[in-house]
C-alpha cells in the first residue's frame, strides 16, 4: 500500500444540505442546489446550471439542525462541470469571505 499525503488545509466533511446561491452583489433570485462537502475553505456542491470560472457567488447553506448555524459566505467557483444526471452540475468554491 503506498502512502499519499493530503495537500489540503482543510479536511472535507461530506453533507447533504440544501445550498442557496446568487451572482455577488446581484439582485437575481437564489438557485437552489444540494451539498456534496464542505471544508474549512471551500464547498463542492450540485446545482442546476453552470457557473463561470473565477465568478463570484453569495452562498447560504442550511446545515438541517438547528444546533449548528447556517453558513454565509461568497465563494470564487474553481471548477463547474456536467453534474452525474441531466441538467445537474458540479459546482466547486474557494471560500473568499464569511458574511
Amino acid at each position: 500500500m503506498y502512502n499519499v499525503n493530503e495537500l489540503r488545509s482543510f479536511q472535507r466533511i461530506k453533507t447533504a444540505c440544501t445550498v442557496k446561491y446568487k451572482k455577488a452583489g446581484s439582485h437575481d433570485v437564489q438557485q437552489e442546489g444540494v451539498t456534496i462537502n464542505l471544508s474549512g475553505n471551500g464547498i463542492f456542491f450540485i446545482a442546476g446550471e453552470a457557473q463561470e470560472l473565477s465568478s463570484l457567488i453569495e452562498i447560504h447553506v442550511e446545515p438541517g439542525t438547528s444546533a449548528t448555524p447556517p453558513l454565509e459566505a461568497v465563494i470564487e467557483v474553481i471548477r463547474s462541470n456536467p453534474g452525474p444526471s441531466e441538467g445537474e452540475f458540479e459546482i466547486a468554491g474557494m471560500i473568499k469571505s464569511f458574511k
